[in-house]
């Protein structure tokens, strides 16, 4: 058998692998996607935010809150509710909410925090709250239109004061959730912050 005869022969098997491996290529990517979707195997499972998303949207005007500005150039708010009466809980938020401002640092600026009730406080708690937060702002909350709004989220987020963050939007974004400590509310802010080109 001469040389001719066989280099058919050979280059066969070869270009056949080549097609092969072509396919296994583009086929490959393609097969491995499907199977992580359908088996959940080697997808990540991590989020960068550690507080709760208010989901779905929830809005200052939902709960009929008259904040000084909102908008492009607003400040983000600390913004605690108390549909009720300020009781230590919520004082306890209220400082809480203070200490987070503060902790941003250099973005302490960029944050405001507010105190939204349900009930007027007495005159002493008043004083006690101007003495001690001095940059605090009060304005008042409609309770039903509060509840009415949050029929949709979690029971636990209605009872009693909680602490929220709100974008320069008006847009409730965050719930501080009480099986987290203010730590992490403070980090999902100062993240907010980083990428936030509104305020």
């Amino acid at each position: 058998m001469s040389m001719t005869e066989q280099a058919p022969d050979t280059r066969r098997p070869r270009g056949q692998l080549k097609l092969l491996a072509i396919i296994a290529v583009v086929l490959g990517p393609i097969l491995a996607a499907w199977l992580m979707a359908t088996t959940g195997v080697g997808i990540p499972h991590t989020q960068t935010n550690h507080s709760a998303l208010v989901e779905p949207q929830l809005t200052v005007q939902d709960w009929q809150l008259e904040l000084d500005q909102v908008g492009y150039g607003a400040p983000w708010r600390l913004l605690v509710t108390a549909p009720g009466e300020c009781t230590e809980a919520c004082l306890a938020l209220v400082h809480e909410a203070r200490q987070i401002n503060v902790a941003t640092g250099r973005e302490a600026d960029r944050v405001e925090h507010v105190l939204a009730l349900g009930q007027a406080v007495s005159a002493e708690l008043n004083a006690q709250l101007a003495r001690d937060y001095p940059q605090l702002q009060q304005i008042p909350l409609s309770p039903a239109a509060y509840r009415d709004s949050l029929s949709a989220h979690p029971e636990a987020w209605q009872q009693g004061p909680q602490l929220w963050v709100v974008d320069p939007l008006g847009r409730v974004v965050l719930h501080r959730d009480p099986a987290n400590p203010g730590k992490a509310l403070l980090e999902d802010l100062r993240h907010l912050l980083k990428v936030s080109k509104v305020g």
